[in-house]
This record gives structure tokens, C-alpha cells and sequence, in this order.
């Protein structure tokens, strides 16, 4: 019962760091015409709060999850912790965009420390028969703090200024902290052998130059020498960091996890999907505050439609993955939110709340019934000794998809809105009829993405039953 009782709270700090860390990738994009208006800056400039954020943990956390390996995954839990509470109340204080970039990184490198670490940590905690249904709900709240960000921003955007949206971890954390500290084993250095730092860097200089390369696409400038610079960096880096991984004794990345194609098929589905959900979040603050005219707190409330149902479902579907099918519950969850993705195309200027919230309810119990069943999917499908870089891929996979899903979402509505006004827009919303086009060309574009990781999960399970 003790033993019992300690699991629980192992858990529930685990999820709490998972909720937290998560939270803060997306809860600033609601507050960003906000703090683009108090601190004098564009939009453009502004997303670098969003994406330096996104940034640095996707550089970090194969490293992370290798330093939980050596040094124990509980120390370096812990660690990531503090570092996280200190640059999210520096970024409450923050009265300038470097600043704030800088406390966002700072933040980061601690987010990514717990991040990389959680799905090891619950791994070892659980016995295999109950493993599936912790780290369903870790994943489950990966996809709540991912969602609940825009809707808990507003609301706290409604009472309090915009500084309140990082402060809020300070309390939260230091809790964790407490309670981590006391529940979470002590553990000594358990892995020995040398960090691969050069993995690091070129892994680094991969993901950067990739996500330049998309910026200055969006600026425009496809055919100009930074983009064929920046494009070729991306492809070199890429290519040393696989030819550096298959010749070094103990890699950052083990890429013979790759040729079990049930753990890279659904990596690969969760990689789409999370890049679906922030194409959601980075549009619907558009289409809710400055097209349908809704104040930051009630479009808050309609987003936070979508966790809402999570928090119901979420643990059911962790039950059923226990218990059922796994691959039937993450297919089930592909096509309803694949039709909760189609069914955006019905929104309009004058498109009703009945119609806009059954669209965001169906797709919140598509993405339930597919995030808890793929991430034990992801986790069973490799052998004990390789859990902790695969609970790393996952997260890699995860928060590369909201780099990407910023990315994209912002390049298609910026690019198709700018080719319809004829020259370059400061505004995305100042001609509601090209917002709607470009719109409804980004949830197209999410939606073929969703197609694709349903159909691939589709062939895939028919295959394994061959």
C-alpha cells in the first residue's frame, strides 16, 4: 500500500513538471498582441518568445535524456526543476523582448531536463502491467498542457497583466520541487562512458538552420542566398549527424531504434499530429479575437473547450490501452480528428458557437483516443535498456512539431494572405476575406497532415497482423 501510494505521487510530480513545461510552449501565443503592444514590438519579432522557447528544448533534449542515463534521471529531473522556476519568474520581470527571450531560454534548458526524463523516470517506477496506463497520463497531459496554454492565457490576461502568465509557475513549481525532492529516488551516477557533445552540436545546428530556413521563406526571400546558405547548412548538418551517429561507440542517438518500424511509424504520427495541434493554436487566436470579435477571455473559454474533454477522456483511454487493442484505439483517434480538422472548413465570419464547439469536441476525443495508446505504443515497442532515448525521441518528436506547427501555420497564412493582398501585409487580419482563405488553406494543410498519420497507422497495423 505505501509502495502504492508512493507511485501515485512519483506520478503526480512527474505530470505536474510534464503540464507545466508544456503549458508554457503554448500559453504565450494568446498574450502575444499583447505583449507585442506593451513592449512596442511587431508580430513577427514576437513569435521569437514563442519559438526561442520551443527552440532550445528540441536541441536539448536527446542531451538530457543521455545525462539522465549517466547521472540518474531523478537528479536531473530535479535540477530542470529549479532552473525552470527561476527563468519563468525572470520572465515575470522581464520589461523588454531580449530579456524575456533570454529568461525563455533559461527556462527552456530546465523544461527540457524534466521533459526528457519523465517517461524514464514513470518507466521505472511502474511495473510493465500498469506502465501503460502512467505514462498514458503523462501523455495525457502533454496534450492538455499543450491546449489549455491559449485558454488559461486569456483568462489570466482578463484580470491580470500579461507578465502573470509565467508567474503563475512560480507557486506551482516550487510545490513540484517540494514534493520531488522528498518522493523522487536518490540516485547515484549510473552509466558511465563519455557525453557524445558533437552529436549535440550538429543536432543543434540541424534543427536552427532548418527553422531559419522556413523564417526567411516567410519573409519572402525563397531564392535569396541566406535561404540556399541556410538550406544547405540544414542538409549538412543533417548529414554529419547521421554519418557521426553510425560511426561513434555510444551515440546521442541510436538510430538502429529506426528499423522496428511499429516505434518510427508512430513516432513519425505523433510528430504529425502534434504539428496539426499548434496549426489550431496558432490560428484560432486570430479567428476568435480579431475576426469574430471575442475578448481574450471568452475566446480563452472556447479553447478551453478542447482540454476540457481531454480531462474526461484522458484517463479512459489510458484504461482501454491497458486493456484493448492499442493500435485500433490510435487509428480510431486518427479519423475522428482527422473529421474534426475537416470540419473546420465550415467556419466563416458568422459561423455560430454550436457549430465551432462540436468541431473542437470531436477533434479533442480523436486526439485523446490517439495520444495515451501511441505513447505506450512508442514506449513497449523498444527493448528496456533503449526506454529512456526513446521517451527522449518521443518528446523530441512532440515539441518539433510545435517548432514546426508555429512555423508552417504562420508561413502559409502570411504567404497566401500577401499573395492575395499584392504586397506585404502588418496586419493578418485586416482583410477578413483573405484571413479566410489563408485560413482555411493552413487547416487544409493540417488536415491532410492528420490523413497521412491515419492512413499511415492504418497500413501499419494491417501489416503486423500479416
Amino acid at each position: 500500500m505505501e509502495n502504492t501510494k508512493k507511485q501515485l505521487w512519483i506520478l503526480v510530480t512527474v505530470c505536474l513538471f510534464t503540464f507545466m513545461s508544456v503549458l508554457d510552449s503554448s500559453i504565450v501565443n494568446i498574450a502575444l498582441p499583447t505583449i507585442s503592444k506593451e513592449l512596442e514590438i511587431t508580430l513577427t519579432h514576437s513569435e521569437w518568445i514563442v519559438s526561442s522557447y520551443l527552440l532550445v528544448i528540441c536541441c536539448s533534449l536527446l542531451l538530457y535524456g543521455k545525462l539522465g542515463d549517466t547521472f540518474g534521471k531523478a537528479k536531473i529531473f530535479k535540477i530542470g526543476g529549479i532552473i525552470f522556476i527561476i527563468g519563468s519568474a525572470l520572465c515575470g520581470f522581464s520589461n523588454s523582448l531580449p530579456m524575456l527571450v533570454v529568461s525563455r531560454i533559461i527556462q527552456a534548458a530546465g523544461s527540457g531536463m524534466t521533459m526528457s526524463n519523465s517517461n524514464g523516470i514513470i518507466t521505472e517506477t511502474f511495473a510493465p502491467n500498469q506502465r501503460g496506463r502512467a505514462l498514458g497520463m503523462v501523455g495525457a497531459f502533454v496534450s492538455l498542457g499543450a491546449i489549455t496554454g491559449p485558454g488559461l492565457g486569456g483568462l489570466l490576461l482578463a484580470q491580470f497583466s500579461w507578465n502573470s502568465i509565467f508567474l503563475v509557475n512560480v507557486p506551482i513549481g516550487i510545490f513540484g520541487i517540494l514534493l520531488g525532492h522528498r518522493i523522487l529516488p536518490v540516485q547515484k551516477r549510473v552509466g558511465k562512458g563519455t557525453i557524445d557533445y558533437l552529436g549535440f552540436i550538429l543536432l543543434a545546428l540541424t534543427i536552427l538552420s532548418m527553422y531559419a530556413s522556413i523564417q526567411f521563406i516567410q519573409s519572402g526571400n525563397i531564392f535569396q542566398w541566406p535561404v540556399i546558405i541556410l538550406t544547405g547548412l540544414f542538409l549538412g548538418s543533417c548529414y554529419f549527424f547521421l554519418h557521426w551517429e553510425k560511426r561513434i561507440e555510444k551515440p546521442l542517438l541510436q538510430l538502429s531504434l529506426f528499423s522496428n518500424k511499429i516505434f518510427s511509424e508512430s513516432l513519425l504520427s505523433a510528430f504529425l499530429v502534434f504539428i496539426s495541434a499548434f496549426f489550431y493554436t496558432m490560428i484560432m487566436r486570430f479567428y476568435l479575437q480579431d475576426i469574430k470579435g471575442y475578448t481574450a477571455s471568452d475566446a480563452g473559454l472556447i479553447m478551453m473547450v478542447f482540454p476540457i474533454v481531454q480531462v474526461i477522456l484522458a484517463p479512459i483511454a489510458g484504461y482501454l490501452a491497458d486493456r484493448y487493442d492499442k493500435r485500433k484505439l490510435t487509428i480510431l483517434g486518427l479519423f475522428l480528428l482527422t473529421l474534426g480538422q475537416a470540419s473546420y472548413f465550415l467556419w466563416q465570419l458568422d459561423t455560430p458557437l454550436t457549430i465551432i464547439i462540436p468541431s473542437i469536441v470531436l477533434s479533442s476525443i480523436g486526439n485523446s483516443f490517439f495520444q495515451a495508446p501511441n505513447n505506450t505504443v512508442i514506449m513497449n515497442a523498444v527493448d528496456t535498456k533503449f526506454l529512456g532515448i526513446a521517451g527522449a525521441l518521443n518528446a523530441l518528436a512532440r515539441n518539433l512539431g510545435m517548432v514546426l506547427g508555429v512555423a508552417l501555420s504562420t508561413l502559409i497564412l502570411t504567404v497566401s494572405i500577401t499573395q492575395m493582398n499584392g504586397k506585404a501585409v502588418t496586419s493578418l487580419t485586416a482583410n477578413p476575406s483573405y484571413f479566410f482563405q489563408g485560413m482555411h488553406l493552413a487547416f487544409g494543410f493540417s488536415a491532410i497532415l492528420c490523413t497521412i498519420a491515419f492512413l499511415l497507422t492504418l497500413f501499419s497495423a494491417k501489416k503486423s497482423k500479416k
